[in-house]
C-alpha cells in the first residue's frame, strides 16, 4: 500500500505494556461504484518483532498481504471496536462545569482495548490522569443539567437540541485504587433502579456459575451509579497495561443493521469462540451457561455489541459477562432472544436451547443439567439476592414479572 494523505497509522499496546507501537497503516477509499473500501497492512518492522500480536483473530491476522473490507463503511472490526463509545466518551456539555482541575468537557477518556488510530507516526502515551471516583457526583450533576437543557430545547423547538455536537455520555471510565471502572449513569425517571438491579443480576449470575465482571454501586449526587470493572486494563507501574478486546460483531464479521440482525446466532458465535479461544471447551461451556441464565431471567437483549473476547497476553479468551438484565415481558410480544439460540430459532425455551448443545461441545444430559441447575438457582435465589443488593420491594415486583413469566413459559 502506497502512503497517501488519507492514510492513518494504527497503533497497538503489546501484551503487558502501556506504551503503543505502530502496527500498520489503514485507509478508506471510495470505489468507482461508490462503495467504501477499507485497506490495512501490517508494517514490516512490526511483523519482525518477536512479540507482535494480531489486532483481532477474525479479520486482521498477522500477514504481509494487504487486507481489504467493504463492510462497515470500510471499517475493520478491530478498528471499529477501538472507538470510545464502548467504554464511555468525554462529556461534551454546553456549560463549562469544572471538577476543580479542568473543565469536565475537556477531561481525557480512556480508549477501549489496545488499538488506537492516528494521523502521524507519534504513538499516544499511556493514560496517567484519569477521572477519580470522587468526581462522579460532579459529573452526574452536570449530566442532569444538560439533559434538562435538551428537554427544554425540544419543548421550544430550539435547534440546539438537535445539534449533533451536543452529546451526553451514559458511561465514563473512572479510576479507584489503581483499577479502572466503567461508571454507568442512570436516569431519574427509569422504570427501576438500573444500577442496583444490574448489580444484583450480576451477583445472581455469579451464583449460577457465570463468570461475571466485578461490580459496585456508588452513590453520587443523590443517584445510584453502577461501576463495572474494565477487563482490558491493569496497572503496570507507569500506566495501565492494555489488553486487546473485540466485540461479538467483529468475531462474527457482521454489522448492526436490520438485515444482518436476522442472521445473528449464538450457534455461529459458539463456532467462532471454538476457533479463537485458547481454552475452547471451557469458554463454550461458559457461553452456554450464559444463554441458560439469559433465558431464566428473560434477558432478551443482544450480546454482540458487548466485549466478547479479550486477550491479556497473546491468546484470546471469552470476556467476563457485564450486561445481563431482566427484560419486562410485553403483552403480545414473542419474548424471543435477539439471536438464534437453537434449532427452533430464537425461542429461549429449554427444548430449543438444549437442542443446540452440540455446538457448545456438550452432550444432551450435561446441557439439560446446566439449564435446569441455572433455572432452579434463579427461581430459588433471585429475591434474596436482589434485596441483599439494595433493590427495593417495588422494583423486585417488576423483576418478578420477568422471572415468573419465563418460568411459566417452559
Amino acid at each position: 500500500m502506497v502512503t497517501s494523505d488519507s492514510d492513518r497509522f494504527v497503533f497497538v499496546a503489546l501484551p503487558g505494556q502501556s506504551e503503543y507501537v505502530i502496527a500498520g497503516r489503514y485507509r478508506v477509499s471510495v470505489e468507482p461504484g461508490g462503495a467504501p473500501l477499507g485497506e490495512f497492512v501490517y508494517g514490516r518492522t512490526y511483523l519482525g518483532r518477536p512479540d507482535a500480536v494480531e489486532l483481532d483473530p477474525a479479520e486482521l491476522k498477522l500477514t504481509e498481504r494487504v487486507m481489504k473490507t467493504h463492510s462497515g463503511d470500510g471499517l475493520f472490526g478491530a478498528i471499529r471496536d477501538s472507538k470510545a463509545t464502548s467504554w464511555g466518551r468525554p462529556l461534551n456539555l454546553e456549560g463549562e462545569v469544572s471538577n476543580g482541575n479542568e473543565p469536565v468537557n475537556q477531561l481525557r477518556f480512556e480508549r477501549p482495548g489496545a488499538v488506537v488510530i492516528g494521523r502521524g507516526h507519534e504513538a499516544p502515551g499511556p493514560t496517567r490522569r484519569m477521572l477519580a471516583i470522587d468526581e462522579l457526583g460532579r459529573l452526574q450533576t452536570a449530566l442532569d443539567a444538560e439533559r434538562e437543557w435538551r428537554n427544554a430545547c425540544r419543548e421550544t423547538h430550539d435547534s440546539g437540541a438537535r445539534d449533533s455536537s451536543v452529546r451526553i455520555a451514559a458511561k465514563v471510565t473512572v479510576e479507584h485504587e489503581r483499577t479502572l471502572w466503567v461508571a454507568k449513569f442512570g436516569q431519574e425517571h427509569s422504570l427501576w433502579n438500573q444500577a442496583r438491579v444490574r448489580h444484583a443480576t450480576l451477583q445472581l449470575a455469579r451464583e449460577c456459575g457465570v463468570d461475571v465482571a466485578p461490580t459496585r454501586v456508588r452513590r453520587a449526587a443523590g443517584r445510584d451509579l453502577l461501576l463495572v470493572q474494565r477487563p482490558d486494563r491493569e496497572w503496570a507501574g507507569d500506566g495501565y497495561a492494555c489488553s486487546r478486546m473485540i466485540r461479538g460483531l467483529t468475531l462474527l464479521g457482521t454489522e448492526d443493521t436490520p438485515e444482518e440482525r436476522r442472521h445473528w446466532s449464538y450457534l455461529t458465535l459458539a463456532d467462532e469462540v471454538r476457533r479463537t479461544s485458547s481454552r475452547p471447551l471451557a469458554d463454550l461451556h461458559e457461553l452456554f451457561r450464559r444463554i441458560c441464565f439469559n433465558a431464566a431471567i428473560t434477558n432478551l437483549n443482544d450480546e454482540l455489541l458487548r466485549p466478547t473476547m479479550v486477550a491479556k497476553g497473546r491468546s484470546w479468551r471469552l470476556a467476563q459477562a457485564t450486561g445481563p438484565v431482566p427484560t419486562l415481558p410485553v403483552e403480545g410480544a414473542g419474548g424471543d432472544f435477539a439471536m438464534i439460540c437453537g434449532p427452533q430459532g430464537r425461542s429461549p425455551s429449554r427444548e430449543n436451547i438444549v437442542g443446540g448443545a452440540g455446538r457448545f461441545l456438550l452432550e444432551r444430559p450435561a446441557a439439560e443439567a446446566i439449564f435446569d441447575g441455572v433455572s432452579a438457582t434463579v427461581r430459588a435465589s433471585w429475591y434474596t439476592v436482589m434485596r441483599q443488593s439494595g433493590v427495593s420491594e417495588e422494583d423486585c415486583e417488576l423483576v418478578a414479572r420477568s422471572i415468573v413469566h419465563r418460568a411459566d413459559d417452559r
